[in-house]
């Protein structure tokens, strides 16, 4: 575990910090080309999920180091687990075929926990700004968790949980927002723009507190 003692530490999370915004930038951002044969075959994304997935990982696996209490070691712990799983289920949207019942419910679950997992990330980090007492830092974190909790896991993880219950019952779910879907996509950028705006906050307020911070 690092042991924070003054901002210098701080600061070395930003890195992790900027690797989560431009890998979940990544994942929101979707250009694909694909070629089928007979029902198989690969998708390509130019944006690839799987680069920004791994990009995420790498950062919080780098963030769970940190010791800011049982909750926030705890909380990382399955955020990390997500992050994992998640990395391979980018990896394998990369190839078509046709998905049993059973391993289409294994990544609508996948997918439903990873919206959990996002959120908790986000509130872990308002723990380690808490912690080092960063309270400008802290309550721009509970903002960016909010806005993760009501624009991606509620409308999303709704979708997931009906996607699941429909698959469960044997009967078919497709959801297509069509031309709207374009029009809700900046909704969709305000928690990551704001998850970079909280690191920048906790940059400038780590650098500018002089005392030292730290952890029992």
């Amino acid at each position: 575990m690092i042991r924070i003692v003054r901002n210098e530490p701080v600061r070395s999370a930003i890195i992790p910090l900027r690797l989560v915004f431009w890998g979940g930038l990544l994942c929101v951002l979707d250009i694909n080309f694909s070629q089928t044969t007979n029902g198989r075959g690969f998708r390509f994304d130019i944006l690839n999920d799987f680069i920004g997935m791994l990009l995420i990982t790498t950062a919080v696996f780098r963030l769970a180091t940190f010791d800011a209490g049982d909750r926030y070691r705890f909380s990382m712990t399955v955020v990390r687990t997500a992050a994992v799983l998640a990395t391979f289920r980018a990896l394998q949207a990369h190839f078509i075929y046709e998905a049993g019942p059973v391993l289409s419910a294994v990544l609508t679950i996948v997918g439903f926990f990873n919206l959990v997992a996002t959120v908790m990330f986000c509130r872990c980090m308002r723990w380690l700004a808490e912690t080092l007492g960063l309270t400008r830092s802290a309550a721009s974190w509970r903002v960016t968790t909010i806005l993760f909790f009501w624009i991606y896991l509620v409308p999303i993880g709704l979708l997931h949980l009906t996607s699941l219950a429909s698959r469960i019952g044997g009967s078919g779910f497709h959801f297509d927002a069509g031309p709207a879907g374009l029009l809700l996509l900046p909704v969709f950028f305000v928690p990551l723009v704001h998850l970079f705006l909280s690191t920048s906050r906790m940059k400038r307020e780590a650098e500018g507190t002089a005392p030292a911070h730290g952890i029992p």
